[in-house]
Parts: C-alpha cells; sequence; structure tokens
C-alpha cells in the first residue's frame, strides 16, 4: 500500500495521457504489426506483439538501472543498431514483395506463415532498433515516475501497465490487418495483401530510419 501511494497522481495521469496518445499512433510498432497481421491472423500475431513489448520492457529495465543515460550519451553505437534493424526490415519487405510477383504470376502457393519465434524475434529487434523506444522509455519513463525512494521500482510499475494501455492498440491494428486478410479470395487479392505487408514493414523500416535519439 506504501509502494502505491508514492505515485503522484498528476504524473500519473500525464503519463496514461501520453503514451495512450503514443500507442494509438501509427509508428513502427503499428506498422509491424499490421504486416504480420495480414500474413499470419490475429492469433500469431500476438507473439508480434509480445515482441514489442519486451524491447520496451528491456528499455525500461536499462532505464532503472540507470543505464539509459549511458546509451544516450552514445548515439553513434545506437545509430549501428538502429541501421542493422532497418535492414532486416527492408529484408522483410523484400519477401512480402517477392511472394506478392510470384503469386501474381501463378509461380508460387500461399505464403507460408512464420513461425511464433519468428514473428516474436523480429519485432523484439525492430522495436529494440526504434530510437522513439528508447526515448518513451529511456528518457521519458523517469519523469513520469517522479523522484525519491522506490523510483526505479515506480519506473518499472509504469512500464508494466504500459503493456495495458499498448496492448488494446495494437490488437486493434492486427484485427483491421487481419480482415484486409480475409478479402483475399484470389492469387490477386492475396498478391495484394502480400503488397500491403511489405509496405507496412517497408514503412516501418523508413520511420525508424529518419528517428534520432534526440527529443524534438
Amino acid at each position: 500500500m506504501e509502494f502505491w501511494s508514492s505515485f503522484d497522481s498528476t504524473l500519473v495521469f500525464g503519463f496514461i495521457v501520453t503514451f495512450m496518445a503514443l500507442n494509438f499512433t501509427p509508428g513502427p510498432a503499428v506498422l509491424k504489426v499490421v504486416g504480420d497481421s495480414l500474413s499470419n491472423g490475429i492469433g500469431k500475431t500476438h507473439a508480434s506483439m509480445a515482441g514489442v513489448f519486451g524491447a520496451n520492457l528491456m528499455y525500461a529495465l536499462l532505464a532503472a538501472g540507470g543505464m539509459s543515460a549511458l546509451l544516450l550519451s552514445f548515439p553513434v553505437l545506437f545509430e549501428t543498431v538502429k541501421w542493422i534493424g532497418v535492414a532486416y526490415l527492408l529484408y522483410l519487405a523484400y519477401g512480402s514483395f517477392k511472394a506478392a510477383f510470384t503469386s501474381s504470376l501463378g509461380k508460387a502457393k500461399k505464403q507460408k506463415q512464420a513461425s511464433a519465434m519468428r514473428l516474436f524475434f523480429t519485432s523484439f529487434a525492430m522495436q529494440g532498433a526504434n530510437p522513439k523506444s528508447v526515448l518513451s522509455f529511456g528518457a521519458m519513463l523517469p519523469v513520469f515516475a517522479g523522484e525519491g525512494d522506490g523510483v526505479a521500482l515506480r519506473m518499472m510499475a509504469l512500464a508494466v501497465f504500459n503493456i495495458a494501455l499498448e496492448y488494446p492498440a495494437l490488437l486493434f491494428y492486427a484485427y483491421l490487418g487481419t480482415r484486409a486478410h480475409k478479402f483475399a479470395v484470389s492469387a490477386r487479392s492475396g498478391a495484394a495483401m502480400d503488397v500491403f505487408a511489405g509496405t507496412a514493414l517497408a514503412g516501418a523500416a523508413y520511420m525508424i530510419s529518419k528517428s534520432t535519439l534526440k527529443a524534438n
């Protein structure tokens, strides 16, 4: 009870408003989830969502341990990670575009679904390479946690609470992707879904590539 009373209600309210706005605003995580749901359905896409949450919790842990300030002090190192993530997303987008092309020519059957482990890993890597995630959980989270004793625990509690805020947003976008996939009843429409999936992944790569560790 004493722990919960250590939260500043004004800061918690600000946290909810800020992160709800961030969660529902289409970004790399949303585009990745949409792309995965188009190809794999809403059930397996939960593994993709878990990858996003896992990366966010990783940065929250770094922030709670005081490591986020060190990361923000050496942006060159993170830029390397970022571009590796961008390249990987573009590779996944290429796979979707290739499947669309071969499908339109009647050379390929329905694209094989990814495993849950692969979806988790690719989303974890994507979100881990997203500078906005570093800023949100490395720079903003400490502000909403307040000052004084127990700040690290409050930061982690807020990070876990954000999963409850972000999950409905990602689930909503995954549902939209799944509904779009159900219209793919022919080779041509199936190819169109692959194009949409590839475009979403390429869009996520572009958004990450344009992001930096400099707060606006």
